[in-house]
């Protein structure tokens, strides 16, 4: 049976806002005080998943009546299960980001024991690739993940099979007072990328948000919205994103 406190929770709200806040526990801020050559695997992944320019957000829910297998193998509609989905949102258009990806490249491929040579080709690659800019564009990345098989199914359906003109209703960059359209969607493997204009006016306190929608998968369908702080985002004088 599900506990009263379970069965509230499944009433809120369907409107769920995030906001970055960085642990206090990193002190300084790795990143400014760092090369990205020189950051752990730990830092980049932390840099990735949540920081200024990235977070994590996990919607969970309650299943009951869970098939199980054992002496008595059957149904047991008391049994509860807590599957999750989970959306990894990151500013790709800031360099920080692209320095975490560089860097994750770098410590896959095992950089500090690659030749001369392969190591001069690794680094003109990454230049280039850190060498992009973004003056009229934001570009935000999602990837979801999920423990559940049919979740993972349902949702790459889904965000397959979206586009720029199914999104423009429900698809914003928030920034300040301008609330900014979606101008370019694109989709791979577990992975959605929106592109937005880049915003005109903003603050020193301003926040900045994506919002969109996650579908009716494991979850009633839930419009969210993740915010960030601009005084968190700046990198050499300037909010990076």
């Amino acid at each position: 049976m599900l506990t009263a406190r379970r069965e509230l929770y499944r009433q809120i709200v369907l409107l769920m806002v995030v906001c970055v806040a960085v642990p206090a526990a990193w002190g300084a801020d790795f990143w400014a005080k760092k090369r990205y050559q020189n950051w752990s695997a730990d830092e980049t992944r932390r840099l990735l998943e949540e920081s200024p320019w990235a977070t994590t957000l996990t919607l969970t829910t309650v299943r009951t009546g869970t098939a199980y297998s054992g002496v008595n193998k059957g149904y047991r509609p008391d049994m509860e299960t807590d599957p999750s989905i989970s959306y990894n949102l990151q500013f790709r258009s800031a360099q920080p980001i692209r320095e975490a990806q560089v860097r994750t490249s770098q410590l896959a491929s095992k950089y500090d024991a690659l030749s001369a040579e392969q190591k001069a080709a690794f680094d003109a690659s990454a230049g280039k690739f850190l060498a992009a800019t973004f003056p009229d564009r934001v570009v935000v990345s999602v990837t979801y993940h999920t423990d559940v098989p049919d979740y993972l199914t349902l949702l790459r359906s889904h965000w397959g099979r979206q586009s720029l003109g199914t999104l423009s209703t429900s698809v914003f960059l928030n920034a300040g007072k301008e609330r900014l359209s979606l101008v370019n969607y694109s989709f791979k493997d577990d992975t959605f990328q929106f592109v937005f204009p880049r915003p005109k006016e903003l603050g020193p306190d301003d926040k900045i948000s994506v919002e969109f929608v996650h579908p009716n998968i494991g979850l009633r369908q839930q419009r969210l919205l993740l915010e960030f702080s601009l005084k968190k985002m700046v990198v050499n004088g300037e909010a990076a994103f």
